[in-house]
């Protein structure tokens, strides 16, 4: 025969056992909650680390080019429209000989953009106003640096800075960026700077053709951050406020961009 006393300790062990089954629970949601924003935060930061990787490899490869090419840097060939400019002559292609490591350097882990091909671990959605056309780099080059999109060389050849030489403070003046995910400049490899104009216009035209959040801060604001790389190799994430106020302050146009100061 059971004794009552033994049935109510068996019952009390089972209550106190549930209970401490749910204080466990609750434990480790807590824990979890706590722990999972650093994991994020960890994560991030390595693949903004990964980014800046990859850009410093690009800028090793321009300065490779421009020593192999008598000072001349590789030019931005891909559009934002639908016509081809000679994407072979791009810097995606030219600058390969001068890259160590070709299996992802062009594409940042920080990049979501729908536009990549399948092939190429994206969605295979073709780039806004195109039918087949993908996304092929997260990056591009400053179009003041570039040759086929030089804003000065339009109007004066002699003011076209596409060969390092003519690019008087190097460290001070931005060169490779990152193009924007989605939009006409989804399927780019260069902005264009002289359209952005001053004030908050600026940050957000330029957000519609960079990625200036790429690392963080509110879209389209002066505050967003990104990575870049400057014309004599070292990289940096800055905010965009830091690097361009207006036409004349600002560390794109090579010009400015020797008396600006951040």
């Amino acid at each position: 025969m059971d004794h009552p006393f033994r049935h109510h300790a068996r019952r009390c062990v089972a209550g106190f056992t549930l209970v401490e089954l749910l204080v466990v629970i609750a434990i480790v949601a807590l824990l979890a909650g706590l722990l999972l924003p650093a994991v994020r935060s960890a994560r991030h930061a390595s693949r903004t680390s990964a980014c800046l990787q990859n850009i410093r490899a690009l800028e090793r490869a321009h300065l490779c080019y421009a020593e192999m090419h008598k000072g001349w840097l590789a030019d931005a060939r891909l559009p934002h429209g639908g016509l081809d400019q000679g994407s072979q002559e791009s810097f995606i292609v030219t600058l390969m000989p001068c890259l160590e490591d070709q299996s992802r350097v062009m594409q940042s882990p920080l990049d979501a953009s729908p536009h990549w091909a399948t092939k190429d671990g994206g969605q295979g959605l073709p780039v806004t106003g195109s039918k087949n056309r993908f996304r092929q780099t997260s990056y591009g080059i400053n179009n003041h640096l570039a040759r086929e999109y030089s804003a000065w060389g339009a109007l004066d050849p002699a003011r076209m800075t596409d060969r390092l030489p003519r690019i008087s403070s190097p460290g001070n003046t931005v060169h490779t960026v990152m193009m924007a995910e989605t939009g006409d400049y989804a399927g780019a490899d260069h902005p264009h700077v002289e359209e952005w104009g001053s004030g908050a216009q600026a940050a957000t035209l330029a957000s519609t053709q960079l990625f200036t959040a790429a690392v963080g801060g509110q879209v389209g604001t002066a505050d967003a951050r990104g990575n870049y790389g400057f014309a004599d190799g070292h990289t940096a994430s800055e905010a965009f406020g830091r690097l361009y106020r207006n036409e004349n302050e600002n560390a794109f146009d090579p010009l400015p961009a020797r008396t600006f100061r951040p």
